[in-house]
């Protein structure tokens, strides 16, 4: 199957890629349609499909190694904004 984007949509794919996190365009594609089938299902949460909205307007945060670990030892400081 080919299909055609618009300049814009093919904008945001390479914007996708470039975040990192996706092997191929293909994979952005199919996540995009996962999202959109969860949309078109008869039972729509509309707390899910607000979180998902959000999520795809969220940017990719790249984090450091150990952050995770950190947080779970609750050895992750925050910092605060004066």
């Amino acid at each position: 199957m080919k299909i055609r984007l618009t300049s814009h949509q093919q904008k945001f794919v390479e914007r996708k890629m470039k975040g990192g996190g996706y092997l191929s365009e293909d994979e952005i594609i199919r996540e995009a349609l996962r999202v959109y089938e969860l949309l078109e299902q008869d039972d729509n949460d509309p707390s899910l499909e607000a979180a998902l909205r959000h999520s795809l307007r969220s940017p990719l945060k790249k984090y450091k190694a150990g952050h995770f670990a950190a947080l779970a030892n609750g050895t992750h400081r925050r910092a605060i904004a004066a």
